[in-house]
């Protein structure tokens, strides 16, 4: 009988002719606060796996909000956009957690790496608030002689004698205030206006990229819960490097839903596929992660790391993992989600990484990792995806110690040759033996020739999240899962 039933659950189109009705259900948190949220589903039909969840950030006051004030420009990192907001995800039915990502807005700092430069431009911009987009920067008409970050607007140029841009200081006043040149942000994603930007559930939870939850056939309660990033540690926005009030936002309680999809079918159809499918198996895959501090006074000369990230006694498909710059904050276009680079040192030269891992008494790589070249295709041959960042972003290699081919031309206030480059050095590394990992677990060694000087107590913090392969069950209307 299986056999003629459509399956249902696949992402795609459906192998016969039959009418599918989409309803869109709008649904409130049961639990709000500004450090925690909670959503429960409803159990009918398919759950579309593109549902999104909708956020606002509340305005500041109206004396550091006024126009020409210090957080006139404040807009979400161009990296992440409303992911930088979240914390902690975890999808759980009846009690049991079958998907959960920590350090959430980190995790989507890695993900946003593979998605298109035109994609962020002209969709993610409008719906998450991704910028991320390259573009020449024209000296001429025909002369590009670097690169930076295009949104679609005109830039303005500081230039003497010509024109610059001005804002007015306030919405009555005659009297006017220059904040920045180059490329401005779009009036859309300025977090004064309050704009409404939103996660898909696919990207908070990979268990539904590619699986529809038959919630029909559930008995259980299924929830989103989510933890927020503290509005108090400023890693919630960007604002533009001017002077003034820093403003700790929160997020509207009204603004926060669930605008779900629920497909369904003809009831005899639904019924026929309920019946086929008494026992469901899913297998998909659950993220870990383990991180580890650094004093980052006088970073140089790093002695070599050995940090052991799990993975006993489970499958593991790859690891990936970052090194982040705690020093940065909301005065950056990225705000603190990146991963560092060893850096260029007095010389002008580029300094090295050197990195192996070691699971089950042996050597991922016979030689261990020091080209950057090799690096990089280490993240190609992990995601099987194309990073679209360039040699400058990847690990400062545009040329020289001013910032290679990014360009001095602003955006919002930050030059992406100062707050870009050397950002996005992710390293990554799929494990090819497709064999479980014996009780030692899989240990990553790293040895930076060097990191930039933080100076005083700031840090660095490494994180690396491994990739787990997870099993769930739908038996009788009620799910469970364990590890491969």
């Amino acid at each position: 009988m299986s056999a003629q039933v459509p399956d249902l659950m696949r992402v795609g189109a459906i192998q016969t002719e039959m009418a599918q009705d989409v309803q869109t259900i709008i649904t409130d948190p049961v639990v709000f606060d500004q450090n925690t949220c909670r959503i429960t589903l409803q159990n009918i039909g398919f759950l579309h796996s593109l549902s999104r969840i909708s956020f606002q950030v509340e305005s500041a006051s109206a004396t550091t909000n006024a126009i020409g004030g210090a957080n006139a420009n404040m807009t979400f990192p161009v990296g992440v956009g409303i992911h930088s907001l979240i914390d902690r995800a975890s999808l759980m039915i009846g009690g049991k957690t079958i998907c959960e990502i920590e350090d959430f807005n980190h995790f989507m700092g890695y993900k946003s790496m593979f998605i298109d430069n035109q994609i962020n431009k002209e969709r993610e911009a409008v719906l998450s608030g991704r910028i991320l987009n390259h573009n020449f920067v024209y000296n001429n008409d025909y002369n590009a002689s670097s690169y930076g970050i295009d949104n679609g607007t005109f830039p303005y140029e500081t230039i003497t004698n010509a024109s610059e841009m001005f804002v007015p200081t306030s919405s009555t006043s005659a009297s006017a205030t220059l904040i920045t040149d180059g490329v401005v942000p779009r009036d859309n994603l300025l977090v004064r206006n309050e704009p409404e930007l939103q996660v898909a559930l696919a990207d908070l939870f990979p268990f539904l990229r590619f699986n529809q939850l038959p919630l029909y056939m559930m008995a259980e309660q299924v929830s989103i819960n989510l933890v927020f990033a503290p509005k108090g540690d400023n890693r919630r926005v960007c604002r533009q490097g001017v002077s003034g009030a820093v403003q700790s936002f929160n997020i509207k309680q009204g603004s926060v839903k669930l605008i779900a999809d629920y497909l369904t079918f003809d009831g005899d159809i639904m019924a026929q596929y309920a019946s086929a499918n008494a026992e469901m198996n899913f297998n998909y895959v659950d993220y870990r992660l383990t991180k580890r501090t650094y004093n980052g006074s006088g970073a140089v000369a790093q002695t070599q790391q050995i940090i052991n990230v799990g993975g006993a006694g489970r499958i593991v498909n790859k690891l990936f993992t970052a090194m982040a710059n705690d020093n940065q904050g909301q005065d950056n276009l990225l705000n603190v989600y990146s991963s560092q680079d060893p850096g260029i040192n007095a010389s002008g030269n580029n300094q090295i990484l050197t990195t192996n891992v070691r699971y089950n008494d042996e050597y991922l790589y016979p030689i261990d990792r020091t080209n950057p070249a090799i690096l990089f295709h280490d993240i190609v041959q992990t995601e099987s995806l194309v990073p679209h960042i360039s040699r400058d972003e990847f690990n400062s290699e545009g040329g020289g110690t001013a910032g290679g081919g990014l360009s001095v031309q602003k955006y919002n206030g930050h030059q992406p040759n100062l707050f870009l480059r050397g950002k996005f050095f992710y390293q990554a590394h799929r494990l090819n033996k497709n064999e479980r990992i014996n009780s030692r677990g899989i240990e990553l060694e790293t040895l930076y020739s060097e990191l930039p000087d933080l100076g005083g107590a700031l840090n660095y913090t490494q994180r690396t999240w491994i990739e787990l392969l997870r099993t769930a069950t739908l038996k009788n209307g009620i799910f469970d899962c364990y590890y491969a």
